[in-house]
């Protein structure tokens, strides 16, 4: 029989006590921690148990403080029925409508229950681990059995040490297969839980390139890796994916030896794999492959992109054919098998000027192996679209000392992608599109919003866009909606965009707000465009506020170093040559006023020993005002493509508020006014400044010329 009875579960528990309702459920077959996921059904819901898991008992588990709202708490919040609550305090509130059953740790409940639910099972249970493919494998699954078979199946990328014991115990349902991903973090030190799920087959996709923050090696994420085996049922089935690199599948086929001599293989390239690709046909709308399996030839046709999307398709089919299954009615099926939204995820972009834009979105995740089969997919399509191939990649997290080097690998794959320009974003992706060709750099980016706000002025007609990233660690998983959002109003295509032609189509009105400095909070005043947005960066402002923290180390004069933007005439008319000797108080007060770059790379050099450290101050200033991440790329505030920045009137409003202390030693503005005004002005392709007048704050960004920016401040504060 399916499921545990309340005095079956009772006893496995060893609870210690238990309120029963006059009505109890019969059999509870399905387990459920998070209240969202509570059954909507009545006659599911009475055969599910809710296992409630304090925040205590959640951080316990995870090893880290969390949000996590405790079961008993959020149980409350639950209109529908439930058949038990399985929970370590009693919840007054429910006594007499819900059976409860109360034991000493809720997660050893889970795990007990896991344990037993398995031990029960009469089918075959798959784990499947990987560096990358796991979710891509377990949903070809779904897809190929969904019609045939009863599953249970992890849900989205639950697959870590939380989320393995649940789907183990949602086995108690005994469907007719169990489909489990197994990751890394539940194979690690911490206790295998592979040993808790015990499959009959174990599937391998992948070793590569990930979690190298604390593994360090890709020998060491397969001795991980290989973990899954020493679950394995006896005589059981191991599938390892061949391509993996030599060393690292021999390790993994070494421990699976240890444990059945049941171990078959799949490939892309290796003929001599159980079950290999014989050719791979890449055309518009899908891919087309044909395999070898046993002497005998199939094929089939997929609508995803990518060898990698290829590869778990070939597991699967290994794993299936293994157990018996007809390939025949299963290869037609794959042709409308789609994966997780934004894993190799197709869309079409219509701009109002009637650009065609086709994306691929791949940014579920990222690691290196995902990552550059990725970019080879986009290199296999580019051939069938007439307009620019764009490559956007955030960066790979995870990846520790290694990161910066392994960033690097990836310029190779990129320069053999047909791509015409190469986006980068996130702060591990930056050296590695510095090294590219100029004429390939679209730019580098720390800010979702200024990355997106670009694109489409790349785009031409038939275009097709690559987006590629981690999800953690920046804000890149925004980029694919807000690509959307920009596409659908950009009515500009610009072939060589230069800095002007970029300022002028993204900032083509300025903003301004107003507010009294008593009451920081909410403007006085907002005038033109509240979203107008630079593409400079703030740095000679942050960089003044330093060179004032640090007014006592001011020397007398200096003489001008050699930089390699001298020789020039600052905007006041000062020569600007090698050798030239200054008043350092002179060369402060450039910095109020658009100043040029020798003189901030003299001032910095001179206050802090040279520019790298001066930027890291300026750096440290930027994050205490909690300024946007592209505010303050560089020290000059210019624009540059290898570094695009950008700010808005809130980033004004931060500094603007900061350095309202400091606005006496500010300069006089030099506009028609009856009040006094002081302020900071920065920017070359558009001005923008903080000004001050009669306990106002003023930020400005977008003014064309300084006779528009006097007279805009005129008229909000005069």
């Amino acid at each position: 029989m399916s499921g545990f009875t309340i005095n079956e579960i009772e006893k496995l528990l060893d609870s210690k006590s238990t309120y029963l309702p006059d009505q109890e459920p019969e059999i509870i077959s399905n387990f459920e921690y998070v209240v969202s996921n509570l059954p909507n059904t009545a006659e599911t819901a009475m055969k599910t148990a809710f296992i409630s898991i304090s925040r205590n008992r959640w951080n316990q588990v995870t090893l880290k403080e969390t949000n996590w709202t405790s079961g008993n708490e959020a149980i409350l919040k639950h209109l529908g029925p439930i058949g038990l609550i399985i929970t370590e305090k009693p919840i007054p509130e429910l006594l007499g409508s819900i059976a409860q059953i109360i034991v000493q740790d809720s997660f050893e409940a889970l795990l007990s229950l896991a344990r037993e639910a398995r031990r029960k099972m009469n089918h075959p249970v798959i784990g499947i681990t990987g560096s990358v493919g796991k979710s891509t494998t377990r949903l070809l699954f779904e897809h190929l059995l969904g019609d045939s078979r009863s599953f249970i199946a992890t849900r989205g990328n639950h697959n870590t040490r939380t989320g393995v014991p649940l789907y183990c115990a949602k086995l108690a349902s005994d469907p007719s297969v169990g489909i489990l991903e197994i990751s890394l973090n539940a194979l690690n030190n911490r206790g295998n839980l592979a040993e808790l799920v015990r499959p009959d087959i174990c599937i391998v996709t992948s070793v590569g390139e990930a979690h190298l923050s604390t593994l360090h090696s890709t020998t060491t994420v397969a001795t991980f890796k290989a973990r899954i085996f020493d679950g394995l049922t006896k005589d059981g089935l191991a599938i390892i994916n061949a391509d993996i690199p030599t060393e690292e599948f021999q390790i993994l086929k070494k421990r699976a030896g240890q444990r059945t001599r049941r171990i078959r293989t799949y490939s892309l390239h290796d003929q001599t794999a159980d079950l290999h690709a014989t050719c791979i046909t890449h055309a518009k709308d899908g891919t087309h492959v044909a395999f070898s399996h046993k002497g005998e030839t199939y094929e089939f046709t997929l609508s995803l992109s990518g060898e990698g999307t290829v590869q778990n398709t070939l597991g699967v089919l290994l794993c299936l054919m293994e157990m018996g299954e007809d390939p025949a009615p299963l290869l037609p099926k794959l042709k409308s098998f789609s994966s997780l939204p934004k894993v190799m995820e197709r869309k079409t972009l219509i701009t109002p000027d009637n650009r065609q834009i086709e994306v691929i979105d791949d940014s579920h995740n990222a690691a290196i192996p995902s990552m550059i089969n990725a970019i080879q997919a986009f290199k296999a399509k580019r051939p069938f679209y007439r307009g620019r191939g764009l490559l956007v990649l955030g960066q790979v997290a995870d990846l520790g000392k290694q990161a910066e080097s392994l960033h690097e690998k990836l310029l190779p794959v990129i320069l053999d992608s047909g791509a015409d320009f190469v986006f980068g974003h996130g702060p591990l992706m930056r050296n590695a599109i510095k090294q590219l060709p100029e004429g390939k750099i679209g730019g580098w980016f720390n800010h979702a919003q200024d990355l997106a706000a670009h694109l489409p002025l790349y785009c031409t007609d038939d275009s097709l866009v690559l987006l590629k990233g981690s999800v953690t660690g920046s804000d890149f998983s925004k980029t694919g909606e807000l690509f959307s959002s920009e596409a659908r109003k950009s009515k500009s295509l610009l072939f060589q965009p230069t800095a002007v032609q970029l300022s002028e189509v993204l900032q083509p009105h300025w903003g301004a707000r107003v507010y009294e400095l008593i009451n920081r909070k909410k403007p006085l005043l907002t005038s033109g465009n509240a979203d107008s947005r630079s593409i400079e960066g703030l740095a000679p402002l942050l960089l003044w506020e330093a060179a004032q923290s640090k007014r006592a180390d001011w020397p007398d004069a200096v003489e001008l170093q050699a930089w390699p933007t001298n020789p020039a005439v600052s905007r006041t008319g000062r020569e600007l040559r090698t050798g030239n000797l200054f008043s350092f108080t002179e060369m402060v007060e450039e910095l109020t006023f658009s100043p040029h770059p020798s003189l901030v790379f003299e001032v910095a050099n001179r206050l802090f020993g040279n520019r790298r450290l001066a930027m890291q101050a300026v750096t440290k200033i930027a994050d205490r005002l909690g300024l946007g991440t592209s505010a303050a790329l560089n020290l000059t505030g210019r624009y540059r493509k290898k570094e695009v920045q950008g700010f808005g009137l809130d980033d004004l409003a931060q500094i603007g508020k900061h350095l309202s202390n400091r606005a006496s030693l500010m300069p006089l503005l030099p506009i028609e006014s009856p009040n006094e005004v002081r302020g900071l002005v920065t920017g070359r392709l558009r001005l923008s400044c903080v000004a001050y007048s009669s306990g106002k704050l003023c930020t400005i960004t977008g003014a064309r010329t300084e006779g528009e920016l006097a007279h805009l401040l005129g008229d909000l504060l005069g």
